[in-house]
């Protein structure tokens, strides 16, 4: 308190001193940068230096003008799925979503998605890298001369002078600091160059950028949802339950008469609804990975063209592996499956009991996220860095996502069972972060690197959460995301995969679940102790 009112005593004329003097010095920086940038870009893109961006200070080389029967981005608030990658000057990898890149900088992970950002473009800039967001809503000027040079090129598809960004948009950036922010650092996969990266962006340096815009997205609940049913449809099909029966939508309402045609245990459906008050949350209870007829299609199969997932067709070989792992681990023989379940006298697990959970977490395609099944790990990381153990999970506690809350209690207890849903009921608006981390035996510390650039997810948590503007529009239709995520996270999603022994240090990658990302989980429960 004491340091606090010295503090206070000192003379304003003191503190507009210190403020001008902090405030001249920043000037004169940026001045300074713009101008050694300007150097830079004449001596090594001189025919970029007249596509110069007043509102940013930034400079822009096109590289496909986009599809132009597409809508331009700045049209309305959306959501942007975009490759990007970045460089320094130097042409060191900083940050790339790419897994060649990634393979070639020594970056390349097994437990990393490598997909496109998907991040919200609005009208006002909530946590896109300011160069980047400016360069998607605004009306981007090209010189003369460059767009004469450039405009019969074929794979440029340039048609004018001024160019807005749509979907095929492919551009590179060569930004002051001014709009890259306070340094930039790859994490969970994502870093350049060196292992663990050596090559991070310090704040007050400028940042080559390449950007492709893959996809854009009005609202992202309904895509996702859409996204929930064709896959459940073109996987067996989908039984919706409701509170009522409705031919229109085709709901019917849950039987209790295991003899019903629409009872869970007996539909032609694979797919029925997991609570009758939940949208886009389907479970199959029938489920058994070691029969080739339970095997997941995957619309779009990842395929990064490294191992495991090399091609599309490598997601089949990946599940094949998989059966025969989990029927050799779980059931040799047919013998040794659980006969309550079969003639469902099983006890159910139910809001207060416990169950002992081996699971795989997938995403729609096909990729796998986590699991806690050694067996799998082997197969999709080459490694068991430590020996998983089965989940215990009580529902009445509501410490995971809140699939596993509507789910979970009326499975039985030595029940194979999988479930698909939407992010509402998973890592909502939010995801999780990615993140790589080492610890290293003998010391007292972990470390770990959250840093994330281009995170603005408290914005869009308090725009599409259960309490912002979607939330309240559809009356909560879809659910609120409750606090429980955490605790879900870091018990089951990545921490058991990697500890450290005496004497080494282990790398620790978590995978990004990135915003509106429905997901599917394939799950054991051990029988009832």
């Amino acid at each position: 308190m004491k340091f606090i009112t010295r503090f206070l005593c000192v003379p304003v004329a003191g503190l507009l001193a210190l403020t001008s003097c902090a405030k001249d010095e920043d000037e004169s920086y940026v001045q300074f940068e713009n101008q050694a940038l300007e150097a830079w870009m004449t001596q090594h893109r001189p025919d970029l230096v007249k596509n110069y961006q007043p509102d940013g200070g930034y400079y822009i080389d096109v590289l496909d003008a986009g599809e132009p029967d597409k809508d331009p981005l700045n049209k309305e608030p959306i959501w942007v799925s975009f490759d990007f990658s970045g460089r320094d000057l130097a042409g060191n990898i900083i940050l790339t979503r790419s897994a060649s890149d990634a393979k070639l900088t020594g970056a390349f992970s097994k437990y990393t998605h490598y997909v496109p950002f998907y991040r919200y473009c609005g009208t006002e800039n909530t946590g896109l890298m300011e160069g980047t967001w400016l360069a998607m809503r605004n009306t981007l000027k090209l010189d003369q001369e460059y767009f004469d040079k450039y405009k019969n090129d074929p794979e440029r598809r340039l048609t004018s002078t001024e160019l807005q960004l749509r979907i095929g948009s492919k551009i590179q950036l060569y930004m002051p600091s001014t709009v890259v922010g306070n340094g930039v650092e790859g994490t969970g996969g994502y870093e350049g160059q060196g292992s663990p990266s050596k090559y991070t962006l310090s704040a007050n340096r400028p940042f080559i950028v390449t950007m492709e815009i893959r996809d854009t997205v009005s609202n992202p609940l309904e895509r996702e949802g859409k996204n929930v049913d064709e896959f459940s449809d073109g996987n067996g099909g989908r039984l919706v339950y409701g509170k009522e029966a409705d031919e229109k939508t085709q709901t019917v309402v849950r039987p209790t008469d295991p003899e019903d045609p629409n009872h869970a245990y007996v539909t032609d459906k694979r797919w029925v609804s997991a609570c009758d008050t939940i949208p886009q949350l389907y479970v199959n209870v029938r489920y058994d990975p070691t029969q080739a007829a339970d095997r997941l299609d995957y619309p779009a199969p990842y395929h990064s063209g490294y191992e495991p997932y090399v091609t599309e067709e490598s997601v089949k070989t990946i599940d094949e592996k998989i059966a025969e792992a989990l029927k050799k681990r779980f059931y040799p023989d047919d013998d040794d499956k659980y006969e309550g379940v079969v003639k469902l006298d099983a006890d159910s697990v139910t809001l207060e009991g416990t169950a002992k959970i081996w699971y795989i977490g997938r995403f729609l395609d096909g990729f796998i996220f986590d699991t806690n099944i050694d067996e799998v790990k082997k197969i999709i990381y080459g490694e068991v860095k430590s020996a998983g153990s089965a989940l215990s999970y009580k529902p009445s506690e509501r410490k995971m996502i809140e699939a596993f809350y509507y789910t979970i209690p009326n499975l039985k207890y030595g029940q194979w069972a999988e479930l698909i849903t939407t992010s509402t009921n998973a890592y909502g608006s939010s995801g999780k972060t990615g993140s790589t981390s080492s610890s290293t035996s003998g010391t007292s510390g972990y470390s770990s690197s959250y840093y994330d650039y281009l995170n603005y997810l408290n914005y869009a948590n308090s725009y599409y959460g259960s309490g912002g503007y979607y939330g309240g529009y559809y009356n909560n239709y879809y659910g609120g995301y409750g606090g429980y995520y955490g605790g879900y996270y870091g018990d089951m999603y990545g921490s058991d995969y990697n500890s450290s022994s005496t004497g080494t240090t282990v790398k620790t990658i978590n995978t990004e679940i990135p915003s509106f990302t429905p997901l599917i989980f394939q799950l054991y429960i051990e029988p009832k102790e």
